[in-house]
């Protein structure tokens, strides 16, 4: 089952070489795979020093930013299961009874996600920490018969997609200088679930020039969409939890 799938992805996986390009690999692997959605989480990598620098994902932009406003990581218990386990973590069997647990999986489900989700914890020679995702929404006895394919094809396959933002070129540095104040005010205000006309609104400016902000900061950080460009933001730090839950206000300079 799967081994034309398998073959593919394979091959195809020697030619991306950029987050862009990985981004469009998770769509077509899916696809090609019959499920809902796939997550490339980097926690830490070795040439790069900011904790969470890559996050390459294909869940709803509306999900990515309620989840990082609800600062869901802390309660998400795929985190929390994951960060502790060397084998694949299967979300039927995760305790959903912990505070906020069973929050984040009901609300997730109103986003399309799930029931389903296997999730490998990735640790590199290097002490890298990785994770990735799939998710389904398929019958459980579908689910059932499917599910060993899944775990035999991505635990090889989750390890290859790392390797493979192993070898991007990266200067998060070079990136972090090169945004400005006015990118970075409308970032966290997208975080909080802000419409660029709201957005518009609290910065006393057009949402035309809003839209030439996201597209700027989305080519910056090289980006494919709105979700992609938040997530990436957070895991950069450009993103303040506690901003991005409305607990703190904005301040920076107009640039």
């Amino acid at each position: 089952m799967f081994d034309d799938a398998f073959e593919s992805s394979v091959s195809e996986l020697r030619e991306v070489r950029s987050e862009a390009a990985l981004f469009e690999f998770l769509k077509r692997l899916i696809a090609r795979y019959g499920l809902q959605h796939a997550v490339y989480h980097a926690i830490t990598l070795p040439t790069v020093q900011q904790a969470n620098p890559v996050t390459i994902l294909t869940y709803p932009a509306q999900w990515v930013e309620r989840y990082v406003g609800q600062n869901y990581f802390s309660v998400d218990p795929v985190i929390s299961a994951s960060a502790t386990s060397l084998l694949p973590v299967d979300w039927a069997e995760l305790d959903r009874r912990g505070p906020g647990a069973k929050q984040v999986f009901d609300e997730a489900a109103e986003f399309g996600i799930g029931p389903h989700g296997l999730s490998f914890p990735i640790r590199g020679v290097s002490g890298e920490r990785a994770l990735f995702t799939i998710t389904s929404g398929v019958a459980d006895a579908e689910w059932a018969r499917l599910k060993h394919a899944y775990l035999r094809d991505f635990h090889v396959l989750s390890h290859l997609i790392h390797d493979r933002v192993l070898g991007f070129e990266r200067s998060e540095n070079t990136i972090l200088r090169s945004l400005s104040a006015r990118e970075r005010q409308c970032l966290c205000w997208a975080a909080m679930g802000k419409t660029n006309k709201e957005i518009a609104r609290e910065l006393d400016i057009s949402e035309r020039v809003v839209r030439a902000y996201f597209e700027s900061a989305r080519f910056k950080l090289n980006c494919t969409n709105r979700a992609h460009l938040i997530s990436r933001a957070f895991n950069l730090r450009l993103i303040d939890p506690e901003i991005a839950s409305g607990r703190t206000t904005i301040y920076a300079e107009a640039v």
